[in-house]
């Protein structure tokens, strides 16, 4: 039997086998028995879990959520070299925090940017492009062009985007009908549109899991990308945005899997890593090293793909309430050490 999971195979719901991974018809991520009495929740790793450790030779460009660009209220051509002082090799704006600039502001960045080495390769857009009000949906349709055509003048490669939520509120609002094939055919929709709209842009939509909408597992990314029918749309990776406590022991298998259906439409990647918090099922985001995410595995996989890919810090100890600024280079020193060890190489 041919265990390797195809993208014709995640949507047909074949029974294949990707690093100890199934999925279904819904596009819903399973796993497979590890061994024990039926009656167990598998939720422990199996024993034979591949965790090919050969680095690739591609190095990896950081990038931090706590120094992002703004030109709003700021120059950002001053801001390039102290983000580069930190070590940093790659940044991205925020969309409330980037507005189009005339040609002296986008001449001045773009030199900045070529004199310090730091690539500039993204805009955030965080909003609902599914929002249950038709005003604010419309809105974020608005705002989503909008981005794209702030990127196009700086020559971005793409924008960061998600799904959605049916609730009143941000992409990552929980909402029961989240997961719905009707709620499936809006986000598709949805992208449809902004790509329609947009048709003579080359700038791409990077989607990013989130666990509380119905992007949440890698077979979602692929159905997405195959529902759309749109070489612009890509993958943002965000492993820890697709775990629950089914999965959290298991991330090597979901990193395995994640590269394995999407490989070189990970556009860029998110660095955080989370742990189980309480006897209920709460899950928080800590420093990378402090939970339970497989780094060795994670840096790996993006070494061997094809050209450097961002690896962003975000989201370091939120279950504490607290994120701030000091704990970044705890969590950059543990990436570039784990990095080290392996033979990845970290772009400096």
């Amino acid at each position: 039997m041919d265990n390797k999971i195809t993208r014709r195979s995640v949507l047909t719901g074949a029974a294949g086998l990707a690093a100890g991974a199934a999925v279904s018809t819904s596009g819903a991520w399973t796993l497979p028995d590890a061994g024990g009495a039926a009656y167990l929740s598998q939720w422990s790793p199996p024993d034979n879990v591949k965790r090919d450790l050969t680095p690739g030779p591609t190095a990896i460009r950081m990038a931090c959520a706590g120094h992002r660009l703004s030109n709003v209220d700021a120059n950002p051509a001053e801001q390039v070299e102290g983000i580069r002082k930190l070590g940093y090799t790659a940044v991205e704006a925020f969309h409330v925090g980037w507005r189009m600039m005339n040609d002296v502001e986008v001449r001045e960045l773009k030199a900045a940017l070529k004199q310090y080495d730091l690539w500039f390769y993204n805009i955030h857009v965080w909003d609902n492009i599914i929002h249950p009000d038709p005003e604010l949906r419309a809105a974020c349709h608005r705002e989503y062009l909008r981005a794209i055509e702030m990127a196009e003048q700086m020559d971005i490669d793409f924008i960061l985007v998600h799904t959605g939520s049916r609730g009143p509120g941000k992409p990552s609002f929980a909402h029961p009908q989240n997961w719905t094939e009707e709620t499936w055919k809006m986000s598709v929709d949805a992208m449809k549109k902004v790509l329609a709209d947009s048709s003579g842009s080359k700038v791409r939509l990077a989607v990013e899991a989130i666990n509380s909408n119905n992007l949440n597992t890698p077979a979602a990314h692929v159905r997405l990308r195959d529902d759309v029918g749109s070489d612009r749309l890509k993958a943002t990776l965000d492993p820890t945005n697709m775990v629950h406590p089914g999965t959290l022991f298991r991330s090597a298998e979901l990193y395995n899997q994640c590269f394995e259906l999407l490989g070189e439409d990970i556009l860029y990647a998110h660095a955080k890593d989370i742990r189980w918090a309480e006897m209920l099922p709460g899950l928080e985001w800590v420093i990378p090293g402090q939970g339970e995410m497989d780094y060795e595995v994670y840096l790996t996989h993006l070494s061997r793909l094809a050209y450097p890919r961002p690896l962003m810090m975000e989201f370091l100890n939120r279950g504490s309430g607290y994120d701030g600024p000091d704990q970044y280079p705890q969590a950059k020193q543990f990436i570039e050490d784990t990095a080290t060890r392996l033979g990845v190489k970290i772009y400096a």
